[in-house]
């Protein structure tokens, strides 16, 4: 895997917002998955509508945690998936399931450095109400060719993961190409199922969901190239930039290398599925290695871009910017511009925490310090929306630190790797998984925190080891991936 923090983007904690806009493993086996958080309650999805990463179609949401480092059937960093299920008092360890290539009906064999897990989405490709599960393995060989990598489709049923499953790798496998090092799941046709977008070396492979899809042993892809690609795709995330009701594919690529300039973009949906020209025009960024976070944060129906500025004209300057969408793309002209110092802090999510109608935006802080000055203990900071974009006023901080938050602070634990949004307890309201792929010494664990009243509280919050869900632990990374939203 590329030695990166996924769906994320730099971000000063602790920041000033401008006041004005810039200008210019084992079977399948249930025992004892930005913007996409406005949930039904349990009783409005008993009668039809479905609650987003809803596995089990119960209404509550569930949770896949990606452990791509995990030794399965005796093989170094094959890579599994935790799956546990949520309920009326939160996820419920209880019930969970293991998922791997050495899974019954998963298709494929566990190889050591495969990395099963490397990237995990959620979202209903079937359209039948019950969430799927999307799974990486961007270290997979395909035949010949080294990391090509590979996708798996687990889909949903009553009982939970079905153990039906489909796996697929790119039309062309390409050594080092890393197929599904990053996706998005979207309803790009609008047509009520969600596609996948799935990165493939420099283009982007997307997978149109239908209703037979788990019957189709090689799903029909149609590749398109991301604005400002030619080497490489680094960043996938959907949303509906204009608002005209299709998902549109935010994408973040490179010409030469990652670590150099890159180009946001944006590939708008349509009634045929995505164009392969840009909604708009694109955006160049210092560094290519930077996320696009994508949610409406001043509530007007469409969604904005959040990405880094790298510190572009020294560190006082703006740090993280927010690109307002519109009927004709992203504002590149009037993009709302941060301040700040600090370097730590990586852009997760954007979700609307408190119900207010605003998307807020998850930072997590994996730099953060630990008592006693240890570092890379990491805490995550959630900034609100407002109609005047993102504000620090009212901001909430949680780490192992904070009290009522199980578990103790420990340098290089990473808290706040990635996040996952989603109503794991059915009250309406976005609760949040927090990886800590380094928790006890490279195991990793998931901190659970769930809405309160005005926003994220420590009362009720969990923290979730590998061996919680009889999965494998040693240097399992558990948590380095959680499977993210449908983003609209």
């Amino acid at each position: 895997m590329r030695n990166r923090t996924r769906g994320a983007v730099g971000v000063a904690i602790g920041v000033a917002v401008t006041a004005a806009v810039a200008a210019g493993a084992g079977a399948v086996v249930s025992s004892g998955d930005g913007p996409d958080q406005k949930r039904p309650s349990p009783a409005a999805a008993a009668a039809g509508k479905t609650t987003p990463g809803d596995i089990d179609h119960d209404g509550y949401a569930d949770l896949g945690v990606g452990a791509p480092d995990g030794t399965v059937s005796g093989k170094s960093k094959a890579g599994y998936v935790g799956v546990t299920y949520g309920a009326e008092d939160g996820v419920d360890t209880g019930r969970h399931s293991t998922l791997s290539q050495a899974s019954a009906g998963v298709p494929g064999t566990p190889e050591a450095g495969d990395h099963f897990g490397s990237a995990v989405v959620r979202g209903d490709v079937d359209g039948d109400g019950y969430g799927d599960l999307i799974v990486a393995a961007n270290h997979e060989a395909i035949g010949d060719a080294k990391r090509a990598g590979s996708v798996t489709v687990v889909f949903g049923s009553k009982d939970g993961l079905s153990g039906d499953a489909i796996a697929f790798h790119a039309p062309k496998a390409t050594a080092y190409a890393l197929f599904g090092d990053t996706m998005a799941v979207g309803d790009y046709n609008h047509d009520g199922r969600d596609d996948i977008a799935i990165s493939d070396g420099t283009e982007v492979q997307v997978v149109n969901g239908a209703a037979n899809l788990r019957e189709t042993a090689t799903p029909k892809m149609s590749g398109v190239t991301p604005p400002g690609g030619g080497a490489g795709v680094e960043h996938l995330s959907s949303g509906d930039i204009d608002g005209d009701g299709f998902a549109d594919l935010v994408t973040v690529a490179y010409q030469d290398d990652p670590a150099d300039e890159g180009t946001l973009g944006v590939l708008p949906g349509s009634s045929t599925g995505l164009k392969g020209t840009s909604l708009g025009e694109d955006v160049p960024l210092p560094f290519a290695s930077y996320r696009a976070v994508v949610g409406d944060i001043n509530g007007d129906g469409k969604d904005d871009v959040v990405t880094d500025t790298g510190f572009e004209d020294g560190p006082d300057d703006a740090r993280l910017r927010t690109y307002p969408g519109t009927a004709t793309g992203l504002d590149t002209a009037h993009p709302v511009n941060w301040t700040g110092k600090r370097q730590n802090g990586m852009a997760s999510r954007l979700t609307d925490i408190d119900g207010d109608g605003h998307d807020d935006l998850v930072v997590g802080d994996t730099g953060a310090e630990a008592p006693g000055g240890y570092n890379d203990a990491g805490a995550i900071t959630v900034l609100k929306g407002t109609e005047d974009w993102l504000t620090d006023a009212g901001a909430q901080t949680f780490s192992l630190d904070t009290e009522g938050v199980p578990g103790e602070m420990a340098g290089n634990d990473k808290f706040g790797e990635a996040v996952s949004p989603a109503d794991y307890n059915g009250d309406g309201k976005p609760d949040l998984a927090v990886g800590v792929p380094n928790r006890t010494e490279g195991a990793g664990a998931v901190a659970l925190l769930y809405a309160g009243a005005d926003g994220l509280t420590a009362e009720g919050s969990a923290l979730i080891g590998p061996s919680d869900l009889g999965s494998p632990a040693d240097d399992a990374a558990f948590g380095l991936e959680l499977s993210g939203p449908a983003t609209k």
